[in-house]
């Protein structure tokens, strides 16, 4: 069982603008030979920026079955016994009084030994079960 897994890290950023502002009373003076006053409203604004991230790191795993084959070549032999015969023409003499002679049919035979071979190809296969994972 083969287990192959990939990590992924994802991050995932958003950038958020804030604006606060407050009104502030002030009182503005001038001279003039004399004095005069007056009250103003002012308006004092500041802008904040933040940015905020966030990451998600998920393993995601499959099983697969996978079917994995080889040939094989295998010799097959055998040994066969094989009877070879053969006719001889053979004269035969004997002698009484005379020499007398005759063509005598022989059969001879002899058993020959014999390696047949022949090569068989074969296929074997195995399912072998991989997890597969990847990162989300």
């Amino acid at each position: 069982m083969e287990r192959s897994c990939d990590t992924v890290n994802e991050q995932k950023c958003s950038t958020v603008n804030e604006q606060q502002c407050s009104t502030v009373n002030m009182q503005k003076c001038s001279t003039v030979n004399e004095q005069e006053c007056s009250t103003v409203n002012e308006m004092k604004c500041s802008t904040k920026m933040e940015q905020e991230c966030s990451t998600k790191m998920e393993q995601q795993c499959s099983t697969v079955n996978e079917q994995k084959c080889s040939t094989v070549n295998e010799q097959q032999c055998s040994t066969v016994n094989e009877q070879e015969c053969s006719t001889v023409n053979e004269q035969k003499c004997s002698t009484v009084n005379e020499e007398q002679c005759s063509t005598v049919n022989e059969r001879k035979c002899s058993t020959i030994q014999e390696q047949q071979c022949s090569t068989v190809q074969e296929q074997e296969c195995s399912t072998v079960m991989e997890n597969q994972c990847r990162a989300v």
